[in-house]
């Protein structure tokens, strides 16, 4: 058996390379779902691509950041770049910010909604969007604002941003929804 990585793994080093350039920072959850690898196989690629110094990480909290070879990995931190948030229509995050997003004003009937409610229309448990609607906050694409012991919540720009990505991309949103988004955006771009 011969030492090195096998040749048949290039084709998938290659895209991985390219991902990772073109998605700064991006963490292993990401690069997994939008090159549709498992977990083992982009692990071990992902291995392979640093000990020929094509590809470097970073822990920042839970993740595990990579970067291309053409950003020095001594970059201090805060000179890093920042990857885009993305959700796609399949997580839970996408779910909670597109409902979210449809939710009338708060001067309306209905008013804003609690964890609870998301939760209820969402079909799934309090503590699954609670887990969800905290980790967005920290990401700034839902804001909270107290009202008693209730939390109302909101989606931000940001938070638009990550589902649709970005305005100028809308292909698949009804003419409806679009003008709903845009007017969303607005409301609360800063």
């Amino acid at each position: 058996m011969g030492s090195g990585p096998r040749v048949d793994g290039d084709a998938t080093r290659t895209r991985l390379s390219e991902f990772i350039e073109n998605n700064q920072g991006t963490h292993l959850s990401a690069i997994i779902r939008a090159l549709s690898l498992g977990n083992h196989q982009a692990t071990i690629h992902l291995k392979t691509l640093e000990s020929q110094g094509r590809v470097w990480a970073r822990r920042e909290g839970q993740y595990l950041r990579y970067y291309s070879s053409t950003i020095p990995p001594h970059t201090p931190v805060e000179q890093l770049p920042n990857p885009s948030l993305s959700y796609t229509p399949d997580t839970m995050q996408f779910r909670i910010i597109d409902r979210l997003a449809r939710t009338p004003s708060p001067s309306s009937n209905r008013g804003p909604l609690t964890q609870g409610t998301l939760a209820e229309e969402l079909d799934c448990s309090q503590q699954l969007i609670s887990h969800h609607l905290i980790s967005l906050e920290k990401s700034g694409c839902v804001k909270s604002e107290k009202s008693g012991f209730r939390k109302h919540w909101r989606v931000l720009a940001p938070g638009l941003q990550a589902i649709t990505g970005g305005l100028r991309s809308l292909s698949t949103v009804d003419h409806h929804d679009l003008a709903a988004l845009i007017n969303h955006y607005q409301q609360y771009e800063n």
